[in-house]
């Protein structure tokens, strides 16, 4: 029985990844100017926060820079991320009403992930929230905290990700994971590879799932 589902929260929750990117383009450019990354760059340092992607591109801790990506995080929500995608909210009152506990398990700083909650209204959903590292995240880490900490066996929990490293993450814990594929970026024939039978287009189709096997 199902007891915890732990959520992703950028490209499952809500399609907020190209706006983390501008946030973090408009920091670059204040600070490093033509010494900027590209996307492709900041990409490839995606399994860290973003305090760590933004030291790894400076070169260590500069506070300012690190204020002024919060700063603008908070003031370009509504018009960059107003609401999670359809479906997702009606998803979490289902599972919620459902008795089933919900967790955010995300990659991002608890800072940002806060600003997302509250600027969201999801603080009502979730009774657990654990965040990502400035080094990198470990998500086995976490599922296995998660799951000492409300006493579950890996057959109690699920996780829904829509990276193949959550997948990958998933199951070295031994939790089955549910993947999110209703990006437009979503690589699906990858997550059907490694994951298959367990990979969603719709945020429907994977609350069907759920319904069925609950």
């Amino acid at each position: 029985m199902i007891k915890l589902i732990a959520f992703d929260f950028d490209g499952t929750l809500a399609d907020s990844v190209d706006f983390c990117l501008l946030v973090f383009d408009k920091v670059f450019a204040r600070y490093l100017g033509d010494k900027a990354p590209c996307h492709e760059d900041i990409y490839q340092c995606f399994g860290m926060n973003e305090p760590g992607v933004i030291r790894h591109f400076m070169g260590g801790f500069v506070p300012e820079a690190e204020a002024y990506f919060y700063q603008l995080h908070r003031e370009l929500h509504q018009e960059m991320c107003p609401d999670v995608y359809p479906g997702c909210r009606e998803l979490l009152s289902f599972l919620q009403n459902k008795g089933i506990k919900l967790a955010i398990l995300t990659g991002r700083s608890s800072t940002t992930c806060n600003i997302s909650v509250e600027c969201l209204e999801l603080q009502k959903y979730f009774c657990t929230f654990l965040h990502g590292s400035p080094e990198k995240t470990d998500k086995s880490g976490q599922m296995r905290q998660l799951m000492s900490d409300y006493d579950l066996a890996p057959d109690e929990m699920l996780y829904i990700g829509d990276a193949v490293s959550d997948a990958e993450s998933s199951h070295r814990a031994n939790v089955k994971c549910l993947s999110a594929a209703w990006t437009k970026s979503a690589r699906i024939s990858e997550l059907q590879k490694i994951n298959p039978g367990l990979v969603f287009t719709t945020v429907e189709s994977m609350r069907d799932w759920l319904d069925n096997n609950i």
